[in-house]
């Protein structure tokens, strides 16, 4: 294990639950001076800094943090340069999935998945750009996901919103790095967290640990973009080399959540 991590002074958002915990145990675990945990759910909050700061005393921040409030992560990311005069990490991880037939999906819906998922990574990414910028270095991480690279029927707002975040990110990288900025882009398959909601995780799904470890792994080489699992990497490795056998799985996909839809009102 490298020491790219410790002494480091990182913001996470949706960082109570799921992957954004696991970022949060994973930062600590590997020396950060400070984790400042942004979440929008006060409740998992106070629970998760209350038990990591008995573990790792006076290194986890929490701040009530909600990303489509612009304010609010300024606020967030502020305290965190404040902290120890510089700003290492910032992982804008919080969003939620969509996948809803096209017929249900409203306007409403649309602007706030888009606030959310897209927006929220846009106020902490331009925030942090310039605190990093003056100081010559930090590592911005943006979550997105495998279907913001591949076309996915029945998710076609979270893909645009995902896809966006990617696009951002893999542009900003090529613009800054002569500066000493890193970016990366975290796409991840499916991991088994509240994103399922009351649904059981589908079978291909892997644990947050197993997520954060790959992860992190990419992070220490600097990667710009980090897809999981492998049968997600071959997955996108196949729509881009091989569009006629991707077509006619990703129909059978769209065929199948079709009828799940029909018979169970779920996708899977």
């Amino acid at each position: 294990m490298s020491g790219y991590f410790e002494n480091k002074v990182a913001v996470v958002t949706g960082a109570a639950s799921g992957i954004g915990l696991g970022l949060t145990e994973h930062l600590l675990s590997r020396g950060v001076k400070a984790v400042f945990m942004g979440d929008v759910k006060e409740e998992n909050l106070t629970r998760e800094s209350e038990r990591l700061n008995q573990k790792f005393p006076g290194k986890v921040v929490p701040q009530l943090t909600d990303v489509t409030k612009l304010e609010q992560v300024e606020e967030l990311i502020h305290a965190a340069k404040a902290f120890d005069g510089h700003l290492d990490f910032v992982f804008n991880n919080a969003g939620m999935g969509m996948t809803y037939p096209t017929e249900k999906v409203t306007f409403e819906i649309w602007k706030f998945i888009m606030d959310l998922n897209f927006m929220g990574v846009v106020y902490g990414t331009y925030t942090a750009i310039p605190i990093m910028r003056e100081q010559g270095f930090g590592h911005i991480v943006n979550t997105a996901s495998i279907v913001g690279r591949v076309p996915a029927p029945y998710q076609a707002l979270y893909a645009a919103s995902k896809s966006a975040v990617i696009a951002m990110t893999e542009s900003l990288q090529y613009e800054l790095e002569a500066e000493g900025l890193s970016f990366s882009v975290v796409c991840p398959g499916n991991v088994r967290t509240s994103i399922f909601g009351d649904l059981t995780p589908p079978p291909d799904s892997i644990t947050v640990d197993e997520a954060v470890d790959y992860i992190f792994q990419e992070l220490e080489k600097k990667s710009l973009v980090i897809i999981f699992p492998e049968a997600m990497r071959n997955f996108d490795k196949l729509y881009r080399e091989n569009r006629p056998e991707f077509d006619k799985i990703v129909r059978q996909i769209a065929a199948e959540r079709r009828e799940n839809y029909r018979t169970k009102g779920t996708y899977y």
